[in-house]
């Protein structure tokens, strides 16, 4: 009898038993410790799904059900989740909203760990299948459902930052900035079902997005991701939420008091903002308000680069690259910059650029017993610029002392008195009381102007010369109806002639 095949499979067997050791020490499972014996931290599998938090209770909350269909589907959950995805989609072409609300239920049962799957469900909930309604009842409800549906994701996701801020963004944007935003935000504050025991006055779209916010910015320290996200975005939306809650208080008809601590509260959010610590693409640490700071390092270290001998560098240095120039570059370089065709002017850049005199061009003419110590103080000199050009392009991406301005200006009595009146004035046009509107209108534009006496940045500003015009126009379109002429001693006309385009 031939013993060979036997033997093989004794071998085998033989083989499989010893693999299975060293597999059972790897998956060892963790044992927490009890009053009876110690912990284990289990084997080297366990080790590693701890120190990179990627078991089921580091991610966030375990769902029986999902973990059910994990076992389920028995390895093809991917091919699951396509076909279940291609159902969601068939759902949304034929508009069957109850069907595609079930099939993403059903896709993060099976992808509960994505962030982007809820991200966009909840997108789609929000947005895209609200929009489909004509009442703006229903229309308040898919908007609602889309953020449910974010928060539940957040619950099994707890360690996503991204996804936590996300239902922030819909919550501030989509409520307080859509079209319906006025009915939206009535109904926000009067959903019970929502808010729970949050007090009545806390029931403001803006700041509970804010919450969210703030709560995505304590995710991100604590998973030690803010520097993979953009920071100076991810940061920048808790304290703009306040001033955007000041203004729709204003657009609501709040007024004295209440307003007034809304922009105050504003201001000083958006002052602590600008004290933070923001991580740049360059590996960098700037503070919006350190530009000042800065500016003045850069001044006293260049006063002490010149202090090195010989005096009369910079003139020397200049010459020297000026001779270098062309007779085109000099003939373009002597053009006034009024008279400068579209190509002379990038020209013109080009040369400045050229005639630039840079800290370390003027250390390497330092005489030698010291020209080490120069390099030292060019080198700060750079380093401290090019904080510089960061700090002020972080500021231009913000509009930051636009806002810082604005929220100066917004929380004087003189402005909250007078945006009471220019609301009264539209109210009372809006009823046919055009005498009431005028009157309304005339003394809120004295009192504008009487608030911007401390602030003549504004007047020619922008984007506040946006919002002035808004109201300016209603006040033309009122005149008209009246059959008068707009007042030539107008209080607010250095605005308008600012202004004329918007």
């Amino acid at each position: 009898m031939n013993q060979r095949p036997f033997i093989r499979k004794l071998v085998y067997l033989a083989l499989l038993v010893v693999l299975l050791v060293p597999l059972s020490l790897l998956s060892m499972p963790a044992r927490y410790a009890t009053p009876d014996e110690p912990g284990s931290a289990g084997g080297m599998l366990a080790r590693l799904r701890e120190e990179y938090k990627l078991g089921q209770a580091n991610l966030g909350q375990v769902d029986p059900t999902s973990e059910t269909i994990k076992l389920a589907t028995l390895g093809m959950r991917n091919i699951a989740a396509t076909l279940l995805w291609k159902k969601a989609n068939d759902s949304k072409m034929r508009e069957d909203w109850t069907a595609f609300s079930a099939t993403a239920e059903q896709i993060i049962k099976v992808q509960p760990n994505f962030p982007t799957v809820w991200q966009f469900q909840g997108w789609n909930l929000s947005y895209n299948i609200s929009a489909e309604f004509d009442d703006v009842r229903d229309r308040y409800f898919w908007v609602m459902k889309g953020i449910r549906f974010l928060q539940d994701g957040v619950a099994y996701n707890d360690a996503a930052p991204r996804l936590v801020w996300f239902v922030g963004w819909v919550l501030s944007q989509k409520i307080g900035m859509a079209d319906e935003k006025v009915q939206y935000r009535r109904y926000f504050r009067e959903d019970t079902d929502f808010h729970g025991t949050r007090p009545l006055d806390q029931r403001d779209n803006w700041l509970v997005g804010r919450e969210w916010y703030l709560d995505a910015e304590r995710t991100a320290e604590r998973e030690e991701m803010l520097d993979k996200l953009n920071p100076l975005v991810f940061l920048f939306h808790a304290p703009k939420n306040r001033i955007n809650y000041a203004t729709s208080l204003e657009e609501e008809g709040v007024f004295e008091e209440k307003a007034a601590v809304a922009w105050a509260t504003a201001l000083r959010d958006w002052q602590a903002f600008g004290t933070r610590d923001i991580r740049t693409g360059a590996a960098t640490t700037i503070r919006a308000n350190d530009r000042d700071a800065v500016k003045r390092r850069i001044e006293e270290l260049t006063a002490e680069l010149d202090k090195f001998p010989p005096a009369d560098r910079r003139e020397a240095l200049l010459k020297d690259k000026r001779a270098k120039l062309t007779e085109e570059e000099l003939k373009i370089e002597a053009t006034p910059p009024a008279e400068r065709t579209e190509e002379q002017y990038r020209a013109a850049m080009a040369i400045a650029d050229k005639l630039q005199l840079r800290p370390r061009e003027l250390a390497e003419l330092v005489t030698v017993d010291q020209r080490e110590e120069a390099r030292k103080v060019a080198i700060a000199v750079d380093e401290q610029e090019q904080q510089l050009q960061q700090i002020e392009r972080a500021r231009e991406v913000l509009n930051y002392p636009y806002w810082l301005l604005r929220c100066e200006l917004e929380r004087q009595p003189e402005t909250i008195e007078a945006r009471r009146l220019v609301y009264q004035a539209d109210n009372a046009a809006r009823a046919q009381s055009l005498l009431e509107a005028k009157q309304l209108y005339k003394d809120g534009f004295a009192k504008w102007n009487e608030a911007l006496k401390n602030y003549p940045q504004m007047r020619v500003d922008h984007l506040f010369g946006e919002d002035m015009m808004i109201f300016i126009n209603r006040y033309r379109t009122l005149i008209k109806r009246m059959d008068e002429q707009f007042p030539e001693d107008f209080p607010l006309q250095d605005i308008i002639d600012a202004h004329r385009e918007i």
